[in-house]
């Protein structure tokens, strides 16, 4: 007979705990891939669906574009010009930023992200003043210096040259902040190496370093050429006046016809489309092995370079040419009562603002504007958070499912923003979701754009902190909703913190699904804009570019009270 103390000490028999059939585990995560399916896909699906259904009208407008040749030239041409001037420009800060004293590197490191603050329309319109051909700023002072001649000139920001600059300009913090990132996680000993056998510092970085920095290069190279390909804000701004046409001013100047031709528009902006998909196979196959690139170092960057202040002149120029110039311009001409192209401080007045702000549409629009963001970020940081736990590999989440989670979730990267919001406009026009003229639209399209910028940072601060805590929570007897609330929320708050800032930096530079979504009794600050920019005067155009800024800074501010601190240099 089996004794007490034998009862008491055997061991319990261990069972394994039933696995639940895919209906009972997967369903929640099936119906996240339908929702993501159903933003970013169906529009696209549906509009080209309209193009196949009126294929010979679509082939027939499209002869009867006019310079249809040139429009695509000029695409091809400004994307490709601005992409490289902006990784030459990116790639060399990042590496100045190396060569900073290293006292000076904190401070450094954040003055090349601080133009993502300034709206691209901002940007634009303030360098438009500067040098518009007879009342920029500089060029006046240019001829007063005897530099030209007659009464315009020297030089022409409505030019393909200024376009390409502009563009480049706008684009080069993005290639900044991937060169940079990578730059910090290797080590210097390869450079100090070379420098020790007597290379110069500009032959080791192009023996060295460049090398190194491929996988970063392709990948920013990739990304920025994509963003050049929907550009639509500097060509629409600055290209009209010369007749610079590229494909998404086109599909804008379709959206913008009654009746709109749905078939054209989408016919129009197919060739980016399938550029856009081979851009990222080209980019996955330049990056197929990684491990080619790997060297990482524990030591600091700094350590074994050799720094000078020099290095701060590129870095302190670039936040001068991208922010300052333009901001000055944009406050000095806000400030006149009319602009003739020079800045006189003893005629400054404050009623351009007191007008503009008197005016009941920039209240409704800022009003629209400032409720599209928030609850833009409402709809998108908890999506992106859901997308970013389904996309963790600890999760049990069919693998049937993770990949098209994964593929939706980054798949606007690769389209042409011009596109989504023709595709935007075609499917919310109609029954069953007739959102045209509502702020419901534009929140559905800002959600669709940002939710692949607003899943990294999260997925990124979610794989760090690793499963224990939430699994300890769940043993606990917490629930998913409990564990999430108490548990992730508040380990990845610096990642939610993250997301908020990009949300609201791509929100602030988006141009081109502004103007196509909204309607003339619904509009947000860039629709606004540009009606001012066609009929209305230069000093409350100025105005509301400052707006627009604002409401900018009102979305950093909000993702800094997220995180809990500065998510500027987070990013």
């Amino acid at each position: 007979m089996t004794s007490m103390l034998d009862r008491a000490t055997a061991p319990e028999p261990v069972h394994e705990p039933a696995r639940r059939p895919f209906a009972a585990r997967g369903w929640q995560w099936v119906l996240l891939a339908l929702v993501m399916a159903a933003l970013i896909l169906w529009p696209l699906v549906k509009l080209q669906a309209r193009v196949v259904e009126d294929l010979p009208g679509a082939v027939r407008g499209l002869a009867a574009v006019p310079d249809l040749g040139q429009i695509y030239l000029d695409t091809v041409i400004i994307a490709v010009g601005s992409t490289a001037v902006a990784v030459v420009a990116g790639t060399g800060l990042a590496w100045c930023l190396t060569r900073v004293p290293r006292r000076l590197y904190k401070a450094m490191s954040l003055l090349p992200i601080v133009p993502l603050l300034m709206p691209s329309v901002a940007s634009v319109q303030g360098w438009s003043y500067l040098l518009s051909p007879r009342t920029g700023i500089l060029n006046r002072y240019l001829r007063e210096w005897g530099i030209g001649s007659g009464d315009s000139g020297p030089l022409d920001v409505y030019s393909m040259a200024g376009i390409i600059l502009m563009a480049g300009t706008i684009l080069t913090s993005f290639v900044f902040m991937f060169v940079s990132a990578s730059l910090r996680q290797r080590g210097a000993e390869l450079e100090a190496a070379a420098a020790a056998c007597g290379a110069s510092p500009g032959r080791t970085f192009l023996t060295v370093t460049l090398p190194m920095l491929r996988p970063a290069l392709v990948y920013s190279t990739a990304i920025v050429l994509l963003l050049a390909l929907g550009q639509f804000t500097v060509p629409l701004l600055l290209g009209t006046p010369d007749r610079i046409d590229v494909v998404s001013t086109a599909v804008y100047k379709v959206s913008a016809d009654y009746p709109v031709d749905y078939a054209l528009g989408g016919a129009l902006a197919l060739p980016l489309l399938v550029l856009g998909i081979v851009v990222i196979l080209v980019q996955r196959r330049a990056l197929r092995d990684e491990r080619r690139y790997v060297s990482v170092s524990a030591r600091s960057r700094q350590v074994g370079l050799t720094t000078s202040r020099w290095a701060l002149v590129p870095i302190v120029g670039y936040l001068l040419v991208a922010v300052i110039l333009p901001l000055v311009a944009l406050v000095s001409v806000s400030l006149s009562p009319f602009w003739s192209g020079r800045i006189d401080p003893s005629t400054f007045t404050l009623d351009n603002w007191v007008s503009v702000w008197a005016d009941r549409n920039t209240v409704d629009a800022v009003t629209t504007t400032l409720e599209a963001l928030l609850l833009t970020l409402v709809v998108v940081l908890p999506l992106s958070y859901l997308v970013s736990v389904a996309l963790l590999r600890r999760t049990r989440v069919p693998g049937v499912v993770r990949l098209p989670v994964d593929i939706l979730s980054s798949i606007a990267l690769c389209m042409p923003v011009s596109l989504l919001g023709f595709a935007f406009l075609f499917t919310y026009s109609e029954p069953p979701f007739q959102l045209y003229g509502t702020t419901a639209m534009v929140v559905v399209a800002y959600v669709t754009l940002t939710i692949p910028f607003a899943v990294r940072p999260q997925l990124s601060a979610l794989t760090a902190i690793g499963p224990e805590y939430a699994e300890a929570s769940r043993v606990s007897g917490a629930g998913a909703l409990g564990t999430a609330w108490r548990i992730n929320f508040p380990l990845v708050r610096s990642g939610l913190g993250v997301a908020a800032a990009l949300v609201t930096i791509v929100v602030a530079h988006e141009f081109t699904v502004s103007l196509m979504v909204t309607s003339p009794t619904r509009r947000v600050i860039g629709s606004l804009l540009y009606d001012e920019t066609v009929n209305g005067s230069a000093p409350d155009v100025a105005v509301l570019s400052l707006l627009m800024l604002a409401v900018t800074l009102v979305g950093i501010g909000i993702s800094w009270a997220i995180a809990g601190g500065n998510t500027v240099d987070k990013i």
